[in-house]
């Protein structure tokens, strides 16, 4: 085998998959809503315009029957505003919750991150393999990945899962190359 035989053999075995190995927790799904929530335009941004909508027309119905002036205005308004985003929130980790309760039938779980996707096996025996078009996004916080498709769904992959330390640089390689990054 000459030089351009053995570099052309190089670029044709696939690239080794990041493994990781671990248990989902409540609180790897809490931190990825906030970190989607606070973190990312998509998140800020998501229904806010339609809840301000509404919350905007309630308030100037309110306001007509009333006729309030410029100060009961701006008081009535400040709870508004706080009802809103506290709303939107309740309803988002309730999701949240929802999604964490359906990864952890699995119990412990490997997740494997190649070329073709994710395959994650659950000592439940269930196996579920998503191809890249399942998660267009992606974004990391210090302790995890989580892709996301919208606020709807989300895979959260701990890092503490690595199973070699060169697993979370792959991972994060693999991301990149298929995925938009939030």
């Amino acid at each position: 085998m000459d030089m351009n035989q053995a570099g052309q053999a190089e670029t044709d075995t696939p690239a080794r998959a990041a493994r990781f190995d671990y248990t989902p927790t409540a609180a790897d799904y809490d931190r990825a809503l906030w970190r989607y929530t606070l973190g990312t335009w998509r998140g800020l941004t998501r229904y806010l315009p339609f809840l301000g909508i509404a919350a905007a027309a309630a308030f100037a119905i309110r306001a007509w029957r009333y006729h309030f002036d410029q100060t009961q205005i701006i008081i009535a308004a400040i709870p508004c505003v706080i009802a809103l985003f506290v709303v939107r929130q309740v309803g988002r980790r309730h999701r949240t919750r929802g999604q964490f309760d359906s990864h952890a039938e699995h119990g412990t779980c490997l997740t494997t991150v190649d070329e073709n996707g994710l395959t994650t096996t659950g000592t439940s025996g269930r196996t579920v393999t998503d191809d890249w078009s399942s998660y267009p996004w992606w974004f990391e916080t210090p302790e995890l990945f989580v892709l996301t498709g919208s606020m709807e769904f989300f895979l959260v992959l701990p890092k503490r899962g690595a199973a070699a330390p060169d697993d979370v640089e792959r991972a994060r390689e693999l991301f990149t190359r298929h995925l938009r990054r939030i």
